[in-house]
């Protein structure tokens, strides 16, 4: 196992997302579309902000699947995570 330390949080992030978006690069170049699973919540706020900051992917070719969410909770609620995840 690699260990990785970074200085700040958003460093750290940057890292995380960087590494991402060169798989989610690979997925799209072998096979057109790529996966992804994300969590959400508040340990991954400067990951995904980091991510989308890779304009360079055709996001409408990435399908993403998030990890969490509050059962029968709705889309539109102010703690639902598809809501974030929407909304970013």
């Amino acid at each position: 196992m690699r260990v990785q330390t970074y200085t700040t949080l958003i460093e750290m992030g940057k890292a995380a997302a960087d590494t991402g978006a060169a798989a989610i690069k690979e997925a799209l170049e072998k096979r057109g579309w790529a996966n992804i699973i994300l969590a959400t919540g508040t340990s991954q706020y400067q990951t995904l902000n980091a991510l989308v900051e890779h304009t360079e992917i055709p996001w409408e070719k990435v399908y993403m699947f998030h990890l969490d969410e509050y059962i029968g909770l709705s889309a539109d609620h102010p703690a639902s995570f598809r809501k974030y995840l929407t909304e970013r």
